[in-house]
Formats: C-alpha cells, sequence, structure tokens
C-alpha cells in the first residue's frame, strides 16, 4: 500500500475541522488527483480502518471528556446537565446499569430548553 494511502487513512479519522489542509492541499503534496483521494478514501477496506483509528481515539479520550461534563453538570451547567443525563440514558439501553441493585428506568426531568424527557 502507498504511504498516501496510509496517510489518507489517518487524515479520514480525524474530525473535519481538525484536518491540518484541504483535501486539494493534500493532494498537491503528494501529486494525485482528487478524484483518485475520493475513489481510495470511498473503499470499503479505507472506511474501515479510519472508522477503528477514530473509534481508538474516541475510546482513549471519552473519560477525560465525561469527568469535564460531570463536573460542569454538577456545577450547574444545565446543558452540561441535560448531555449527561442523555449519556447515562443511552448507556443504560445498552448496558445492565443498576441503583440499589434495580435497573434505572422511567428518568423524568426537565431539558434546560423546557421540554419533559421521559425514558422508560
Amino acid at each position: 500500500m502507498d504511504n498516501w494511502i496510509d496517510e489518507m487513512i489517518e487524515r479520514e479519522a480525524l474530525p473535519k475541522a481538525t484536518r491540518p489542509q484541504t483535501v486539494a492541499e493534500f493532494c498537491a503534496k503528494h501529486g494525485i488527483s482528487e478524484t483518485t483521494y475520493y475513489n481510495h478514501s470511498s473503499r470499503e477496506e479505507n472506511q474501515r480502518k479510519s472508522l477503528k483509528i477514530a473509534l481508538m481515539s474516541v475510546k482513549k479520550r471519552a473519560p477525560e471528556i465525561l469527568e469535564k461534563l460531570g463536573d460542569k453538570a454538577e456545577a450547574g451547567d444545565m446543558k452540561a446537565t441535560d448531555m449527561y443525563l442523555n449519556y447515562v440514558l443511552e448507556l443504560s439501553k445498552n448496558l445492565d446499569v443498576k441503583s440499589d441493585g434495580k435497573v434505572i428506568t422511567g428518568f423524568n426531568y426537565i431539558k434546560s430548553d423546557g421540554e419533559n424527557n421521559t425514558d422508560n
């Protein structure tokens, strides 16, 4: 596999806003056309590799981010509270989350936008 393809896979794993250069700049640097770039970036095997790299990055950073979000929620930040509780609710759908030995159900709280959020 060409070195530019490996670099492209890693580039595609980054959020778009954090990519160091545009596709055109990347292509000029490696002497390839944008069509070639998009052809290779859309290949299933390359997309799987990019996704794996992205998920490893997210998995590594998630605990720190969740801790900061929890701190903001505890300090009274309503948006952070809403985001944190929504995360807990989504997590409880996929994991056996328990409180005093009982499954968490029936969360009911008022979101910062005033809507009632109920999850059973």
